[in-house]
Order: structure tokens, then sequence, then C-alpha cells
């Protein structure tokens, strides 16, 4: 199992940093010459956050799923990783800013709600092709 997370941790990385690069473009009205400084200043934040939040995240997911097959887990599953993304940039609002999140959530905050749920979906996706991929190499 860690050797499936860790590959998809790196695999989440690789793919999510440039969705997320491409998608600020769109939203500032960037040029494309400015898509690697944002994926830089993207896995500058991400990168460690995916690592510290989301590998445990995962992990929870499995612990609490593990009862549950087929289709019913995927979309537990899916569920708990788009929640406790989302949850992460709520709670580091809260932390950070003395301001209520509700009535007070500007534009700047929807990058980062934006970002935790894209990588917590493409996290949740490289977790599920990596399970069906170490399930069917453990049958041959």
């Amino acid at each position: 199992m860690i050797k499936r997370k860790i590959l998809a941790f790196i695999w989440t990385t690789i793919i999510s940093a440039p969705i997320i690069g491409l998608f600020f473009m769109l939203i500032e009205g960037s040029t494309i010459r400015d898509v690697p400084s944002l994926i830089a200043f993207t896995s500058m934040y991400a990168i460690p956050v995916t690592l510290l939040f989301g590998v445990p995240v995962s992990i929870l997911s499995d612990k609490m799923n593990n009862h549950f097959d087929g289709n019913k887990r995927v979309f537990f599953s899916l569920i708990v990783h788009l929640i406790f993304g989302t949850s992460f940039v709520v709670l580091f609002m809260l932390i950070l800013d003395s301001r209520f999140i509700l009535t007070d959530f500007n534009g700047f905050d929807s990058y980062f709600v934006v970002a935790s749920t894209l990588i917590s979906f493409i996290g949740w996706g490289m977790d599920e092709i990596l399970r069906i991929y170490f399930r069917g190499n453990q049958k041959t």
C-alpha cells in the first residue's frame, strides 16, 4: 500500500502542476509564457501539502472504505478525497485569516479551492488507477 501511495503522490504532482498552472493562466488572463512560473509557484506549495496532507488522507480513505466493494468503495473514496481536499483550504483560511469564510470569500480564495479540489480529484484518480494496476499484477 505504501508503494502505491508514493507512486500516486508522484504521478499526482506530475499531472496536477501543469493543469493548475494552465488553469491559473486562464483565470489571470496571463500568456503562455507565464505558465512555467505559475507551475513553479503551484508546485512550491502543492507538493509539500500533497505529501504531508494528501497521502495521509488517502490512507485514511482506504481505511474508512475497506469494508465497501466495487463502485461503492470508489464513490465513497472520491467523496472522502474531495471533502478533505476542500476542508484543507477552509482550515488554512481559518487559521491564517481573521475573516469569516462564508461571508468574506474573495477571488484569491477561489484559487486555492480550485487547486485543492483538482489535486484531490487527480490524487484519487491516480490511486484508483494504481490500485487496479497493482491488483492486476498480483494475479499474474
